[in-house]
């Protein structure tokens, strides 16, 4: 399979399970539950989860998935917004939708989905990135909102989420081209004009990330890297994941004890700096010689 038909690939298995998501979310409902599902369904379409699913409602903007035996769910009136990752032989597709239950919140999410196409039409070889972030501001005033100025699309690359070249979601000078055969993610958070547009780091998420493979005299220790390198290499995993898979009593324990030597990041959870509802919406491009091609509609 060539990256450009594993990027495909991966972007129809997101595509599919946002599509069930978006049916299947109710107020009330488990986030774990959530999550769970989700997951599952991206394994059983053929890729595996790039990421925790991102369950982030109201002012949380992103990265908040659920932990083992999570007793959180889906506030009412909530939205929420659901951010997923797949990846086929480690070539990624990020996407994701607003669950709205609000209705006075409704017009901020069309808007938003709305606005993420029309920058997508904007994306063609050797174009600059800062005209995603030009499109996304303009077109935010035109309705009466504003976006998250801190929070940006990014390249990706194999088994890298994060790969160099951010898109900007506001009028932002940047160098950077979008390149041949490369891949992107477009993400434009929406807030309302009153709101401060940034976000800030909440609490922990339940989102992990190796970031050395240092060998440690604990043995446990080391065999807990060697898992985590073998199963996720540098991608997001979840703290569900690791307990359920590493199979020993006292996986939090050995988790958390990764974090406090370093040898693994948790991502916190981003949250509105005036506590205003966040919407977001996203899809993954991959710029070929012809065209663009939006791998996760």
């Amino acid at each position: 399979m060539t990256p450009k038909e594993a990027y495909q690939k991966a972007g129809r298995i997101a595509s599919s399970v946002l599509r069930f998501a978006a049916d299947f979310i109710t107020e009330g409902m488990s986030i774990e539950e959530i999550c769970e599902t989700l997951e599952e369904k991206i394994r059983n379409g053929g890729g595996q989860p790039a990421f925790p699913c991102n369950i982030s409602q109201n002012d949380e903007a992103a990265h908040y998935s659920a932990s083992p035996g999570d007793r959180r769910r889906i506030e009412k009136a909530a939205i929420v917004k659901v951010d997923v990752g797949v990846h086929v032989e480690g070539y990624i597709a990020d996407s994701a939708i607003t669950v709205n239950f609000n209705p006075t919140l409704q017009e901020m999410a069309s808007a938003n989905r709305a606005i993420l196409m029309v920058a997508l039409k904007t994306i063609r070889r050797d174009v600059g990135v800062s005209v995603v972030g030009e499109v996304v501001e303009s077109e935010a005033a035109k309705r009466g909102f504003k976006p998250i100025t801190n929070l940006a699309g990014h390249q990706l690359d194999q088994y890298v989420i994060h790969s160099g070249v951010s898109v900007p979601n506001s009028r932002e000078k940047m160098n950077a081209t979008f390149r041949l055969n490369s891949a992107y993610a477009i993400e434009p958070f929406l807030v309302p004009a009153r709101a401060k547009g940034w976000v800030e780091n909440g609490p922990p998420g339940n989102i992990y990330r190796l970031v050395s493979r240092k060998r440690t005299k604990d043995r446990v220790l080391g065999e807990a890297l060697d898992f985590v390198w073998e199963n996720y290499r540098s991608l997001p995993f979840s703290s569900r994941w690791f307990v359920r898979g590493f199979g020993r009593a006292g996986a939090l324990e050995v988790l958390d004890a990764l974090l406090k030597q370093r040898l693994v990041m948790t991502y916190p959870i981003l949250v509105e700096a005036s506590g205003a509802p966040v919407s977001q919406f996203e899809h993954t491009v991959f710029v070929d010689e012809q065209e663009t091609i939006v791998t996760t509609i």
